[in-house]
């Protein structure tokens, strides 16, 4: 058994390398002592399983590709899986909308992670928001499939603000606050164009507020978009739109 590098345990009873399996006695034969030293990829697509029956594969040594696709398993599951953080590189958990945004911290310490699949999942877009920020600040590399509620969104970002502000614009939201009222206003206004629900008005602390929000929405969800379509946006060096805000300064 321990030469075993692929083996598929699916919702019928699975038969490989000698194995007849089913219901929740699916993983169980994973956790013998010194088995399956070798395997590096596990479907377990359609089996349906508890979140504590994910104790059977924690353990694997060389697991780096796993597929969890429609087996009902939640955010619990997925604590599990941190104990694979060091090999596990392929994620499939589509289907499963018991898996939601309180998901995120756990997948957060999967450092390995190059592929995720999160289509049919029960995570919306502050999930993923959270989620890309943390990649992108760690410099991580990852593609995530997403839900089709999340995907609809990001297609349609361009609805929600300004998605290229050009200076003397801003696209920092740390430097909401030096910007004078005519300033806010002017980049408000330009963010309305793209969606007319955007207010530009209101004293100037509502509008610091306003505009930080918007910015920082915008900011997360490009990156979202950069780990499910693989488009980066180029904002260029923000300290250059720190420059052009110091002519807006009263």
């Amino acid at each position: 058994m321990s030469e075993i590098r692929f083996l598929s345990l699916d919702k019928s009873l699975a038969r490989e390398n000698g194995l007849n399996l089913g219901s929740y006695d699916t993983l169980s034969v994973l956790g013998k002592p010194d088995a399956f030293l070798f395997l590096s990829e596990l479907s377990l697509n359609g089996a349906q399983l508890r979140d504590i029956d994910i104790l059977n594969v924690h353990h694997l040594p060389r697991l780096s590709s796993l597929f969890l696709e429609e087996t009902g398993v939640g955010n619990e599951a997925i604590f599990h899986l941190t104990a694979l953080k060091r090999t596990l590189a392929f994620l499939s958990l589509s289907r499963n909308p018991a898996i939601d945004d309180d998901s995120v911290p756990a997948l957060l310490m999967l450092t390995k992670l190059e592929y995720l699949c999160l289509v049919g999942t029960g995570v919306r877009m502050p999930g993923l928001r959270r989620f890309a920020n943390a990649i992108w600040e760690d410099d991580r590399t990852i593609r995530v499939d997403c839900p089709t509620e999340c995907e609809k969104y990001i297609l349609r970002v361009h609805t929600k603000y300004l998605t290229c502000p050009a200076p003397p614009l801003i696209v920092a939201p740390e430097v909401c606050g030096q910007l004078s009222a005519g300033a806010l206003k002017r980049n408000l206004a330009a963010h309305a164009i793209a969606n007319p629900t955007i207010f530009a008005g209101g004293s100037k602390q509502e509008m610091i507020i306003r505009l930080k929000d918007i910015l920082e929405t915008r900011r997360s969800d490009l990156l979202v978009r950069d780990l499910i379509l693989g488009v980066e946006e180029e904002d260029g060096d923000e300290d250059d739109f720190m420059n052009e805000v110091e002519k807006q300064l009263v």
